[in-house]
């Protein structure tokens, strides 16, 4: 499991004096600002993992994209007693449909983190080549293992912590952290300071 741990410096503009008024409750308001400010960029996050990783929705595939990134990725909201918000990655790989697989004779090549990559003996289509076509097990990629029609085996690709551990995924969460955090913070110290 990967956990993506940023520290984002923020700079409070006058809201220090605000976080002394509120006293006790300056951490619910804390929480209440990095929740807020914590789904927004998650999303934004995922969606940096899809760009680095190079996933596409493939129109044979019976699983949807984001359905599958939101089974390999955790988030765990921030409370008063626990003033963090975080995202986790964990799992070996997604499948290579969603890795822009294109057949040659050779085998499938998918787009491996920023280039392509032949795995040998793989295959999502059926038939002989040139006249290929869609058949029942072409949801995935398989790939021959031993002699035999159903000895098959499915490669994974490249997993989401491998993804959160590259640069543009942490300046994507710090930037969308920055951005909006403050505001965040500002109008959740205001609705405590009003009662709320």
């Amino acid at each position: 499991m990967s956990d993506l741990t940023i520290r984002t410096d923020v700079r409070l503009r006058g809201i220090d004096n605000m976080l002394a008024a509120a006293g006790p409750r300056g951490n619910t308001a804390w929480a209440r600002a990095l929740n807020r400010t914590g789904g927004p960029v998650s999303t934004a996050t995922k969606r940096s993992i899809r760009k680095v990783l190079g996933l596409r929705q493939h129109p044979y595939a019976k699983q949807r994209l984001g359905d599958v990134l939101k089974r390999t990725t955790s988030q765990r909201k921030a409370t008063a007693a626990n003033l963090e918000y975080s995202l986790a990655g964990f799992g070996k790989g997604l499948p290579l449909i969603f890795y822009q697989p294109k057949e040659a004779p050779a085998g499938a090549s998918v787009n491996w983190l920023g280039a392509r990559k032949t795995i040998a003996r793989s295959f999502y289509l059926s038939g002989k080549f040139p006249r290929r076509k869609r058949s029942n097990i072409s949801d995935r990629v398989s790939e021959r293992v031993g002699k035999g029609r159903w000895k098959l085996a499915r490669p994974l690709g490249a997993s989401v912590p491998e993804a959160m551990n590259t640069p543009a995924i942490r300046s994507a969460w710090e930037s969308q952290a920055a951005a909006r955090l403050p505001h965040n913070l500002r109008s959740a110290l205001e609705a405590v300071l009003r009662g709320y």
